[in-house]
């Protein structure tokens, strides 16, 4: 059953050669019991039939309820923040969308209810996002992403994301803080960005342990679940070898465009983000007084050896 319209949602695909699965992915949309929505797809130059596939399907659909766009060419990263910085595209809230995966009919719909039920002083950044179903290729179910428990803050947010991207439901307002970044600004990935400046802002951040996608795992992924011992640790090592410390340098430049709104809390935490740069001790006290963490303690562990060889930041 349908829920009352809690206002419009525009939800956010970014495409590139995905016809193998994107039929799918399409038709779980149609499928959504929250029915004001419009698609926004930004096509990275794709050379299949998955242009072809999106006008298809906006045929099936009323006038004007998908659009098609010219993306930036430049990976699936720069593809979503084009999408987020697009001041044209307005709306009550936003739902990022990859081109493979498989939505629950409810994914709207209780993203929607969570999002505006939660009490929020007018302009508060609002971000929502759930676990996943993970299917293989054939959409057969292979296992769950992790459940997390621990606090979702700037603390957590500065070391890792909390879900991925195909989950999210956000509103205008954290669009807006995105809207107003430099037009040369480079991210390294949409969910986890959103997260840092959410967090930052001291925003509303829901998390839905109850997963609301089918998150296909395949060889095309650009970003898998990471799920096992032996995918952590080769992880770990790529980190450990730099990989992080590059993200870090990512994340603060848009950080520091923030900075000065920044609540003084948070503020106080940056610095001592920025302080695991300094000299050895100061490294060990800035991440206690920090609270940094991430939602495994053995990865908060894994990651406090990791600063004191100056690999954070």
């Amino acid at each position: 059953m349908m829920m009352s319209d809690k206002g419009n949602i525009s939800i956010l695909m970014g495409t590139y050669n995905g016809e193998k699965y994107l039929e799918s992915q399409l038709q779980s949309i149609a499928s959504q019991t929250y029915k004001n929505w419009t698609l926004i797809v930004s096509d990275d130059g794709s050379t299949d039939r998955t242009c072809e596939m999106i006008e298809a399907f906006a045929k099936q659909c009323t006038e004007n309820k998908v659009v098609l766009l010219k993306g930036p060419a430049q990976g699936f990263a720069a593809n979503f923040l084009y999408l987020l910085r697009n001041p044209s595209i307005v709306s009550d809230y936003y739902a990022f969308c990859d081109q493979d995966d498989i939505w629950c009919d409810d994914k709207l719909e209780v993203a929607i209810e969570k999002l505006s039920s939660h009490p929020a002083p007018e302009n508060q950044l609002q971000l929502y996002g759930s676990r996943t179903s993970l299917v293989n290729s054939e959409g057969e179910f292979i296992g769950m992403s992790p459940c997390f428990e621990k606090a979702f803050n700037f603390q957590n947010a500065l070391l890792q994301s909390y879900a991925g991207g195909n989950t999210m439901v956000f509103n205008r307002a954290l669009k807006e803080v995105f809207e107003g970044f430099p037009p040369n600004i480079t991210i390294v990935s949409h969910d986890w960005i959103l997260y840092i400046i959410c967090s930052a802002m001291n925003g509303v951040v829901i998390y839905d342990k109850e997963p609301r996608i089918l998150y296909r795992q395949h060889g095309q992924n650009l970003v898998g679940s990471n799920i096992g011992f032996l995918s952590k640790v080769t992880r770990f090592r790529r980190l450990f070898a730099g990989e992080f410390k590059s993200w870090c340098a990512i994340n603060c430049v848009a950080l520091d465009l923030i900075k000065s709104e920044m609540p003084v809390d948070n503020k106080e935490r940056y610095l001592h983000f920025l302080n695991l740069n300094d000299n050895f001790l100061k490294r060990i006290r800035s991440y206690f007084l920090g609270g940094f963490y991430r939602q495994s303690f053995l990865e908060t562990c894994a990651f406090f050896v990791m600063n004191l060889f100056r690999k954070l930041v």
